[in-house]
């Protein structure tokens, strides 16, 4: 697969908002590999691959459209929580949805944030101060709250 041991799987449709990622991770200095994959079945199959593969570390974070082509969000988060060695990976859904049931469907699947895509650079460019803060300090395992886009507790 050539992946880094420290690498953040993006599942993200929109070749726009992939480069405004990386713009983001770039701009923060997030030294980590990116995979991407751009649909819903990509992701899975991505889970499932690392999932049956020891020697294929699994992600640091996975930034996850909710609306993606072939699989939507939330089976993607049902597929990584019930993966045996991946499971206990940070998720941080990107989405320009406003729909309360999405806020839900993320926080039901142990989502740290709920960042809501901006139409301002600056403004994206504080997903890298997010993911920056969560591998920083070691993914899930020491989280004890984190908060959403719109100030609202996610995970605790």
């Amino acid at each position: 697969m050539g992946i880094r041991s420290k690498y953040i799987l993006l599942a993200e449709d929109n070749p726009a908002d992939v480069e405004l990622v990386r713009v983001a991770l770039e701009d923060r200095s997030v030294d980590c590999g990116l995979h991407v994959v751009s649909d819903g079945a990509q992701a899975i199959a991505f889970i499932e691959r690392v999932d049956g593969n020891s020697a294929v570390p699994c992600p640091s974070l996975l930034l996850l459209d909710l609306h993606l082509p072939k699989r939507t969000g939330a089976e993607i988060l049902r597929c990584l929580r019930a993966s045996e060695r991946c499971g206990q990976t940070p998720v941080v859904v990107l989405t320009s949805s406003d729909s309360p049931r999405d806020e839900e469907d993320a926080t039901r699947h142990a989502a740290l944030h709920y960042f809501r895509k901006p139409s301002v650079l600056d403004e994206f460019l504080t997903l890298g101060d997010i993911v920056s803060d969560i591998i920083g300090r070691g993914g899930v395992g020491s989280a004890t709250k984190a908060v959403s886009q719109t100030g609202k507790a996610i995970a605790e």
